[in-house]
């Protein structure tokens, strides 16, 4: 492998995890927006300030790794690691909620076998 693609692909990993620490930045974001509610007009600044984030830390990035130059892989390397991010919190989130039931079921069950009642 030459140098040059060493380094494309190196770059590529690096805008990929940026992608993915983007995303669990958003994911913070959303967390805090449930704790404390919002308004409209708030939640759109902290969108704004949010992707003026995103943009000033990718062009660093890609500043201190490309001497600045935009390459497309590497902002699709960004955008596929804030997508496999969603895609696993989607995942996970299904299972979380099978598991729930699951076990919901399996107490619900226990509770009517120890009162001495039939299983539904």
């Amino acid at each position: 492998m030459s140098g040059g693609i060493l380094l494309e692909l190196q770059l590529f990993a690096r805008a990929f995890l940026w992608g993915i620490i983007l995303a669990l930045l958003y994911d913070l974001l959303r967390c805090l927006r449930r704790l404390i509610r919002h308004g409209n007009f708030a939640l759109a600044i902290e969108d704004l300030l949010y992707w003026i984030g995103c943009g000033m830390l990718v062009f660093r990035m890609l500043y201190e790794e490309n001497s600045g130059a935009i390459r497309g892989f590497a902002i699709a390397a960004v955008i596929l690691g804030m997508l496999l991010c969603l895609q696993l919190e989607i995942f996970f989130k299904k299972v979380r909620k099978k598991l729930h039931n699951s076990v919901k079921r399996g107490i619900m069950t226990s509770q009517s076998t120890q009162e001495g009642g039939e299983k539904p």
